[in-house]
């Protein structure tokens, strides 16, 4: 199938058609779970947000495997009701890890390490239901600052942004 190009007015020239996407140099790994059912929305939250988070960054090859960036998106039911109150549905999860890292390798490294397998595998059937869904690609950076240390190059900024009329 041939791509078309439909007749477009392009405000903004970094999102033509003969411009160049752009990715972002880390690639992203983000995994969707829920919580177990026997376990409270608030004891879910804590858990992943205390226990957790220091269980994956202490663990010895999450710095030696050069993850840049690794983030928690908290889902809670008032979120959902929101969402619903405006039509829109929403995953069926109640939250995301992303991991960012510079290569496959790295990810490879981080995932296979022992540190992984005694500690994060373990704590995860205290608080997770299973099994835990992953996405894994790059970012596009369409309107925004990229992040410095991640070597990415800025989207559209507010500095910058074409609007119409």
């Amino acid at each position: 199938m041939v791509h078309q190009k439909i007749d477009h007015d392009f405000k903004n020239d970094q999102l033509s058609y003969d411009a160049k996407p752009n990715y972002q140099p880390c690639i992203k790994l983000s995994f969707w779970f829920s919580k177990l059912p026997e376990v409270s929305y608030e004891q879910f939250h804590r858990h992943w947000e205390t226990v957790h988070a220091d269980l994956t960054i202490a663990t010895k090859d999450f710095g030696v495997c050069k993850v840049q960036r690794y983030v928690q998106f908290h889902q809670t039911p008032e979120m959902k009701e929101r969402a619903q109150s405006l039509g829109l549905e929403h995953f069926d999860f109640d939250g995301c890890s992303e991991i960012w890292v510079k290569s496959w390798e790295d990810w490879e490294r981080f995932y296979k390490s022992d540190d992984y397998a005694k500690a994060l595998a373990p704590d995860c059937r205290f608080f997770m239901a299973m099994p835990i869904k992953v996405a894994v690609g790059y970012e596009n950076l369409v309107y925004g600052e990229a992040l410095p240390e991640m070597g990415g190059t800025n989207g559209v900024t507010a500095e910058n942004v074409k609007t119409r009329s």
